[in-house]
């Protein structure tokens, strides 16, 4: 079975990395604009809630900020509140984005 999901949108939340039982996670929302119609104004969109695990989380909140626009494959899963979440798997730059630098240790992130 695929279950995979390419989304790309703007994040509506503050990001923050958050450990619970030796796990990192990032939890973020996102809206994902609905593609104009010609003569419409208004662009309907969809909100979604994503989880970043792990060094994705790590990224996710390094790089991105609330109303940043990012990009990502995941997955669809069932939260035990009967929602649907989606698991961030890949993130996906353009390149557009500012890279920040460590002057100190010539490190990029």
């Amino acid at each position: 079975m695929l279950n995979k999901i390419l989304m790309s949108g703007r994040i509506t939340t503050e990001l923050a990395v958050t450990t619970k039982d030796d796990i990192k996670y990032c939890k973020f929302g996102i809206d994902v604009e609905h593609p104009k119609n010609k003569g419409d104004d208004i662009v309907d969109k969809d909100s979604f809630t994503c989880l970043a695990f792990g060094e994705n989380a790590s990224t996710v909140s390094f790089l991105y900020s609330k109303g940043g626009h990012i990009t990502f494959v995941g997955s669809l899963r069932n939260a035990p509140d009967n929602t649907v979440v989606i698991i961030v798997e890949e993130l996906h730059f353009s390149n557009k984005f500012a890279v920040k630098a460590d002057v100190d240790s010539n490190r990029l992130f």
